[in-house]
């Protein structure tokens, strides 16, 4: 065999076959969270204690007074008497609303946001709830974090775990840091790398969506949108790789869109062919016996040029073990694309019939 065709043949048979999904490659996490959006301070609100039921009823007629004081302009008792009514009953988020805007009018503004966020912790999904998340917008300063936010420290957790490929426990982090800031496009590119590499090509699509919807002028915008639309791609059939394979050398390697492997085994094939059916002449001497033409036999020896081909046992077995190597390969691909790594590595030793291939699949 030619140097050139042993390097050819060699190289199908070292090169080590990672089966990651081609999507993934040169992926880079996104590392540094932003910054928390500035929200209203709203305190945590603790749950009132129950009133009793006199208490209900001389909170509605306080604050039945309260109102008809302040339709005759008289603020001072309209204001007193409602404060009362609310400490008798912290339950009523009417009662609430209607102190907060009584603080609001006498110019008390961090008590009347304290009041709206008393109103809201009661009454989430009021009618009045989004003029209260207004109102306290417009009476507190935002709540800017200068240290660093519990979504801030999941984000962080969940990039040092995909760094140690514990998979699973990234993909909760980044989902918890989601849940803690909806708001972060990053953390659903991150998640959705996670993904990927989980094999879980449909919600990792689902997770670029948002995050271009979440940041729809982003410097990696055509990236992205291209990586959606290979994720929507029908994944390759294992099947139809592993026949592609055992019909043309490298032929799975290029359905599964492998073009320079699947040159590298049909190169390596066809290199082991070429070595099998190389034929070489030699020239043999035979010695044969004839007679002469008054019948007494004689003997002379003559010289033939004899063509063979040797090697054509080692090279179709060569060939073949690098055949069934391909197709095994592109079926391992095929079926795990997305997931761990795999390798698949083949051997040639001599043997009493000729060439053994012994082909192995190693999972890591």
């Amino acid at each position: 065999m030619s140097l050139r065709s042993t390097s050819l043949v060699c190289a199908a048979l070292l090169l080590p076959v990672v089966t990651r999904a081609q999507s993934g490659k040169n992926d880079a996490l996104k590392r540094t969270p932003p910054p928390a959006p500035a929200r209203p301070a709203c305190a945590p609100v603790a749950t009132p204690p129950t009133p009793s039921e006199a208490q209900r009823r001389r909170a509605r007629d306080l604050a039945q007074n309260g109102r008809q004081a302040a339709i005759l302009g008289d603020s001072a008792a309209a204001f007193a008497q409602m404060r009362e009514a609310s400490q008798l009953d912290p339950t009523d988020g009417d009662l609430a609303y209607q102190l907060a805007r009584a603080y609001e009018t006498a110019g008390s503004s961090a008590n009347a946001a304290k009041e709206y966020c008393r109103f809201l912790a009661i009454a989430p999904n009021a009618p009045e709830a989004g003029e209260a998340r207004t109102r306290v917008a417009a009476l507190s300063p935002p709540n800017l974090s200068s240290g660093p936010t519990v979504a801030s420290a999941l984000f962080d957790a969940g990039v040092a775990a995909f760094e140690r490929k514990q998979l699973a426990e990234a993909e909760a982090k980044f989902g918890a840091a989601i849940t803690a800031e909806p708001t972060w496009a990053d953390s659903y590119y991150d998640r959705a790398l996670v993904r990927i590499a989980q094999g879980d090509p449909r919600r990792a699509q689902t997770d670029f969506e948002e995050y271009l919807r979440l940041k729809p002028q982003a410097p990696d915008r055509a990236q992205v949108v291209s990586r959606i639309e290979t994720l929507r791609q029908r994944p390759p059939s294992p099947v139809q790789a592993l026949g592609l394979g055992l019909i043309v050398p490298g032929g799975g390697q290029f359905y599964t869109g492998r073009p320079i492997r699947g040159v590298l085994f049909l190169a390596g094939a066809s290199a082991a062919i070429g070595f099998g059916i190389q034929q070489q002449s030699s020239t043999k001497t035979v010695e044969e016996t004839g007679t002469d033409p008054f019948g007494t036999p004689y003997k002379f020896t003559t010289t033939h040029r004899v063509t063979d081909r040797p090697n054509l046992i080692p090279g179709i077995a060569i060939a073949g073990a690098l055949v069934a190597g391909s197709a095994l390969e592109a079926f391992v691909f095929a079926k795990h694309r997305g997931t761990d790594a795999q390798r698949v590595s083949m051997t040639l030793s001599p043997s009493a019939g000729g060439v053994l291939a012994r082909v192995s699949l190693q999972l890591r």
